[in-house]
C-alpha cells in the first residue's frame, strides 16, 4: 500500500500578516517541510483555543513537491503526503476543502485541496 498524496494550491502569508520571516524549505537541500493543516476558513489568522488548549484538529503533512522559490502572497501548486495515514483520518482533506497551514499555533499560510490520490502520487 503506497502513501496517499494530494495536490493543493497554497499561499504563504507575508511576515507582516503573521507569516514566516523566510520562505519554508520545500525543496532546499533535501529539507522536508512538515507543517500541520487545519481544515476550515482560509481567512482565519489565529488558532482557536480554550485557555491554553488548541481546539482544532491538526493534520500532519509533508511537502513532496513545489516550487524552488516561494513568494509570500503568491499562490503555487504543491504535492503533499499524508504523514500519519492510515492511523489518522484525513477525510476532511477532500477535493475543494480549504485549510490553513500551521507551525504550532501560528498560521503561516492557507490553501485549497485540488485533488486527492489514496493510491500514491496524484
Amino acid at each position: 500500500m503506497s502513501q496517499p498524496y494530494f495536490k493543493a494550491e497554497i499561499t504563504f502569508l507575508a511576515s507582516s500578516e503573521g507569516g514566516r520571516d523566510a520562505p519554508p524549505p520545500i525543496r532546499l537541500h533535501g529539507a522536508k517541510y512538515r507543517p500541520h493543516l487545519v481544515v476550515g476558513d482560509p481567512n482565519q489568522r489565529k488558532a482557536i483555543t480554550f485557555g491554553n488548549v488548541i481546539q482544532e484538529e491538526y493534520l500532519g503533512v509533508e511537502f513532496v513537491s513545489g516550487p524552488e522559490n516561494i513568494v509570500p502572497g503568491e499562490s503555487f501548486l504543491a504535492e503533499l503526503a499524508l504523514l500519519y495515514w492510515p492511523d489518522v483520518t484525513y477525510e476532511a482533506l477532500a477535493s475543494g476543502a480549504t485549510f490553513t497551514v500551521r507551525e504550532g499555533p501560528h498560521i503561516v499560510g492557507y490553501g485549497t485541496v485540488k485533488s486527492v490520490s489514496m493510491n500514491g502520487a496524484t
